[in-house]
């Protein structure tokens, strides 16, 4: 990214820019990007004759013919007016192109994030950082920059053939001269500034990087106080600071060096035609209304053909936001499959059990072997505990069940998604209205206060609802609900939606004995098919199953009837 003349993403350019324009809104894209353009030839006409009346008047004024400079004047002043209400609609309308644009393609972004667990994949990208700001920030940026610089560049065009064919009327040696000056200026500003691209992707990165740790501190508050952590968070807040100062030190030291060549050489350009036509003006060979039209022509030629000057900073930045745009699109199309070496990815159906056969389970780096063959059989109205030391498996096969991880080998049949309930240690638990949160992840809510009272009672969250400010009104329930209590309300959750399977990762461990009872007697009531994972040394937890698989942490496992196992502990 060195050089943004050679390496500007053109192909990234085209994945991101082109869904947009040949999507279902692409008539009402087409029908603002149409009203812009015609805007824009409304503006260049209006600008042509200005240039053109004030040369009349001007040499009206100088030969002191009072009438043709009073009408000559009238028709400017007219001309002038419509040119700028134009402009407020034209202004108007490109941001309004902008914002359709940037809300089909945030919204899109969003359904390919929440796809195909594309969200829970890109955590293991360490390329794609911060994709929250990638699909809302970036998306204004490449929205709003490309429609300026594509309507810029098309205006550019437009006003170097109108007026460049009127400049060589009126002075041949000024078109050339022109030509000649753009050209230089590009060159050279090409040159001085040849790094920002690289300095504006590293810009944009060192502040993303900087939010993110603010967030994660705000998000883990309580264990940083509980650890006392705060001088390694201030350090960390600290050099995430220092390496986005220095990166914006870097880029205002480059354009020092861009505004001190270019602003001397906007500044001269005005002199450049009057000199060059001067001496036919004294020498009486012209008016001075031609002298007048040929400095607007020039500059208006000159302004057209040095569009990448004076745009170099913004193409630098679009540049940048099309690679972190498109790496994300990219991203979450490659999240689309498996990218696991032959022989190294479990083949999952699905079905009405739950079926390991042959099952190998890799750990993520696929060098070791956590879980060797395992055939193991779930029907439906069975219940599975898995137990095991640390380290040996258990969560990573809930995983697996999941569809959260595929490294190993074998065959695993397991139930839809909207047949299965995942209970974890720590809930999560979106700011929603009580009626959403009990009816999460579903989005259809639930219109029976009653019943929902009722099933709030019946977890011991009779008073929740009062509380909370009745069913619908919003709260943060991670902030309002104690641990204990968030796992009742996702318990009531899944009585409510009468879940065929309910996978249980460790989540009783935050439970007393009494919810712990309730739990599960509730699931078995519900005739819920359970898979549940638990320290080998809680026997509690065996009762409330048919079966326990134990894994032994070496590979090994075996299977036992709940009524003959007994923990190694008491072995």
């Amino acid at each position: 990214m060195d050089n943004i003349m050679t390496s500007f993403p053109w192909r990234r350019l085209w994945k991101v820019g082109k869904p947009f324009w040949v999507s279902d809104q692409r008539f009402s894209a087409l029908l603002h990007l149409g009203g812009v353009l015609t805007l824009m030839g409304t503006n260049a006409i209006a600008a042509y004759f200005t240039n053109i009346y004030v040369g009349h008047w001007t040499t009206a004024f100088e030969s002191k013919n009072q009438p043709d400079f009073y009408f000559y004047l009238m028709i400017y002043a007219g001309v002038l007016i419509a040119a700028k209400t134009n402009q407020v609609f034209y202004d108007n309308l490109r941001t309004r192109t902008a914002l359709v644009w940037r809300l089909w393609m945030s919204s899109t972004m969003f359904t390919w994030y929440y796809s195909n667990l594309a969200y829970y994949k890109l955590t293991r990208n360490t390329d794609v950082d911060n994709p929250d700001q990638r699909m809302t920030q970036d998306v204004d940026s490449f929205c709003n920059s490309f429609v300026g610089l594509f309507i810029s560049l098309l205006d550019a065009v437009v006003n170097i053939v109108m007026f460049a064919g009127l400049l060589y009327a009126l002075s041949p040696i000024c078109t050339w001269a022109v030509i000649a000056y753009s050209g230089v200026g590009t060159l050279i500003v090409v040159w001085i500034g040849k790094k920002l691209s690289s300095l504006n992707f590293m810009q944009m990165k060192t502040e993303a990087d900087l939010r993110f740790i603010l967030a994660e501190t705000r998000r883990e508050a309580e264990l940083i106080a509980f650890s006392h952590g705060e001088d390694m968070a201030k350090l960390l807040a600290n050099k995430g600071l220092q390496a986005v100062i220095e990166t914006l030190l870097a880029i205002m030291r480059l354009n020092r060096r861009l505004q001190l060549f270019t602003n001397s050489y906007n500044e001269l350009m005005p002199l450049i035609p009057a000199f060059l036509i001067a001496p036919r003006y004294f020498s009486g060979l012209i008016p001075f209304g031609f002298v007048t039209q040929a400095t607007g022509a020039f500059t208006k030629v000159f302004q057209g053909a040095t569009l990448f000057i004076g745009q170099f900073g913004g193409i630098s930045a679009f540049a940048t936001t099309v690679n972190r745009l498109g790496a994300f699109v990219e991203a979450v199309e490659a999240s689309g499959a498996e990218d696991l070496p032959p022989g190294k990815l479990i083949k999952v159906t699905e079905g009405s059990d739950i079926i390991f056969d042959k099952m190998s389970l890799l750990t993520p780096d696929l060098t070791r072997v956590l879980i060797a063959d395992l055939s193991v059989k779930v029907t439906a109205g069975d219940s599975l505990l898995i137990v095991g030391p640390d380290g040996s498996g258990k969560t990573a096969l809930l995983r697996a069940v999941a569809g959260l991880w595929a490294g190993g080998a074998g065959s695993l049949q397991r139930p839809a998604t909207s047949e299965t309930r995942y209970i974890t240690q720590k809930p999560y638990l979106p700011a929603t209205t009580l009626r959403q949160a009990l009816s999460y992840p579903c989005t259809v809510e639930c219109p029976d206060d009653a019943r929902l009272l009722q099933i709030l009672r019946t977890v011991g969250l009779a008073d929740l609802a009062t509380r909370a400010g009745g069913m619908d009104t919003v709260q943060k329930w991670r902030e309002f609900l104690s641990l204990g209590e968030q796992q009742k309300l996702v318990l009531a959750s899944v009585i409510l939606s009468k879940p065929k399977f309910a996978i249980i990762d460790d989540a009783t461990m935050v439970l007393e004995d009494q919810n712990e009872s309730l739990l599960f007697g509730l699931l078995a009531s519900l005739g819920t098919t359970m898979l549940s994972a638990g320290p080998t040394a809680n026997a509690s937890l065996v009762k409330y199953h048919r079966r326990v698989l134990e894994l032994v942490g070496d590979g090994s496992w075996k299977v036992y009837d709940a009524n003959d196992y007994r923990p190694k502990s008491e072995k």
